[in-house]
């Protein structure tokens, strides 16, 4: 049969929730290129066509009026929709010929299957404390996996609980940490004259993770403020410390297997580093949080002589976003592009216009990142050795740089630093400037954002962004996750999960030097950029973004002049 289900899968295969204590989710927006000038990127986000959940499970589509990130004090909870899709064919054919196609009822029954034959299996878990004390009994989640299916289409609570082989549970029986929701919506038939008939797909069978609120839970103790102990004001509601104190997890200190350690409440705020570590990673107070992984795999039972068909899918829950409508330069796409096997093919198959396109939007993602970034205070940690750690006012002086080079020369912009410029004098904090390094970092990579600019650059010095720019996993001698020691090779001050310094993934900065081999040959074969006859330099031509905004602030002048 030509429609016959061959093959099933989930899309997104990976998404990420994020918890939230509002009962409204968050709106779908997209990132679009506005072009208008504004301090912190070139883009600016926009509703998009966004599924509101109705009391019978049926998904209603509309357009947002605007994006909303909160609803008073409350942050409203990223929840994503998957769809499930199958791969439909005959079964004679090669893989190749099969056709992806959304699963609806109607193609289920078309395969003489009912829709009670679809299931969806949750194994959601929170790994925290048992990850930091190398104790599997401190784990909580979905012991044994939830069960759902298809036919049932209200929203089903998913509840954590310690191991049913825990001797001596975290989570007491009887109670239970919750770690969000599941709902499978109800298909219904898709009408053609909506506005967003060809935008979403209201019969394709799709569920919803609903995160978490954010909450903390702990021992009776986390309830209390302690406040000769550094701590005002207590780490739990009341109604959340019903955690078992003598589980394995209150009282234990971290076993340096992940970075940063210190991400727990600990007993005594105030103690010392313990043996040359950092405050923060003493004896915990035996408080988790409510994000995990949840992994879904839906099956469809097609009779007693075939096996199930399943299909796997993941939303890792994390904290409310810090700048949701800001864009990294390294995601967690980025990432899985370099594990696809045609990587360099694709990378060969961008001409130099989509080339030039591409390290644009980089350099802006770059940009983005740094108008949110503390450079000031992320330096002072590095120089004096320890997270968290603070200077007196006014001690990042106007000769700290140079000092620094003798001083701490495995610091940032220390004397093993080949990009300090020991021309460059930092100026002091002011009031109005508070922030000194911040404010020439992002005047520096203001500019590399445009086109234009990053041409010259790498015309003038065809090394320099070589030079700039970290290899993928590179690290300097000095540099290791026990020492705070670091270069300023881009990105500065960001390390990945093992603790060592963040790079590109391996194939942007492969396309980047790509597009930096033939920007040096171009300008080459030009001479001009190395060669400039005597007299007035011919006038720089605008890349399209720059001259947007040069258009946009001599419009706003002129209105402001009541100059036509």
């Amino acid at each position: 049969m030509a429609d016959s289900i061959q093959a099933l899968f989930v899309t997104p295969a990976l998404a990420f929730a994020r918890l939230g204590g509002s009962s409204t989710p968050q709106f779908a927006y997209d990132w679009i290129d506005t072009r208008a000038p504004r301090a912190d990127g070139e883009t600016s986000i926009a509703p998009a066509w966004t599924i509101a959940v109705q009391p019978d499970g049926s998904p209603a589509p509309f357009m947002p009026d605007s994006v909303t990130f909160r609803d008073g004090d409350l942050i409203r909870p990223v929840a994503p929709f998957y769809e499930i899709w199958a791969r439909i064919g005959d079964a004679g054919d090669p893989p190749a010929n099969w056709r992806d196609v959304p699963l609806t009822p109607a193609l289920l029954q078309a395969n003489g299957l009912a829709l009670a034959a679809l299931q969806i299996k949750v194994t959601a878990q929170n790994l925290k404390a048992a990850r930091r004390t190398s104790n599997k009994q401190l784990a909580f989640g979905t012991f044994p996996p939830l069960a759902v299916s298809a036919t049932n289409n209200a929203r089903i609570p998913i509840l954590g609980t310690s191991p049913t082989t825990a001797t001596n549970p975290m989570i007491p029986v009887g109670r239970s940490i919750p770690l969000g929701s599941i709902q499978i919506l109800r298909s219904v038939p898709q009408p053609g004259n909506e506005p967003w008939s060809d935008s979403v797909n209201v019969e394709t069978l799709r569920f919803r993770y609903m995160p978490a609120t954010g909450l903390f839970y702990g021992p009776p103790e986390a309830a209390q403020a302690l406040p000769q102990n550094g701590r005002p004001a207590p780490a739990v509601r009341p109604e959340n410390a019903f955690l078992n104190r003598n589980a394995g997890w209150r009282g234990t200190s971290t076993n340096d297997l992940v970075e940063p350690g210190d991400t727990y409440d600990v007993i005594n705020q105030r103690q010392s580093p313990v043996q040359g570590q950092p405050a923060g990673r003493g004896p915990s107070l035996g408080v988790v949080d409510d994000t995990c992984e949840v992994h879904f795999e839906v099956s469809l039972q097609r009779g007693a002589a075939l096996p199930p068909l399943t299909a796997k899918s993941v939303a890792f829950v994390g904290p409310p976003d810090f700048a949701p409508d800001r864009r990294p330069f390294l995601s967690t796409a980025d990432e899985l592009n370099d594990r696809e096997a045609d990587a360099a093919a694709r990378n060969n198959n961008l001409d130099d216009a989509a080339l030039d396109r591409w390290v644009q939007d980089l350099f802006e993602r770059i940009y983005e990142t740094v108008s949110l970034f503390n450079v000031d205070f992320n330096r002072r940690e590095i120089q004096v050795g320890g997270h968290g750690a603070t200077l007196p006012p006014g001690k990042l002086r106007a000769n700290d740089i140079d000092g620094g080079a003798r001083d701490r020369p495995t610091g940032a912009m220390g004397g093993r630093d080949a990009l300090r410029n020991p021309l460059f004098k930092l100026p002091a904090p002011t009031t109005v400037d508070p922030l000194p390094l911040s404010a020439h970092a992002r005047m520096r990579h203001r500019a590399l954002s445009d086109l234009q600019s990053l041409i010259e650059l790498v015309s003038l010095d065809q090394n320099r962004l070589r030079t700039l720019v970290r290899p993928p996993f590179e690290v300097e001698d000095f540099e290791s996750p026990s020492t705070p020691a670091t270069s300023m090779r881009m990105p500065p001050f960001m390390r990945q999960s093992n603790a060592q310094p963040l790079t590109l993934a391996n194939w942007q900065y492969d396309l980047l030097m790509r597009w930096v081999d033939r920007t040096v040959q171009r300008a080459q074969l030009q001479g001009a950029a190395f060669a400039q006859p005597a007299g007035q330099p011919p006038p720089r031509k605008l890349s399209g973004s720059a001259a947007a905004r040069r258009a946009n602030v001599l419009a706003r002048i002129n209105a402001a002049a009541g100059t036509p």
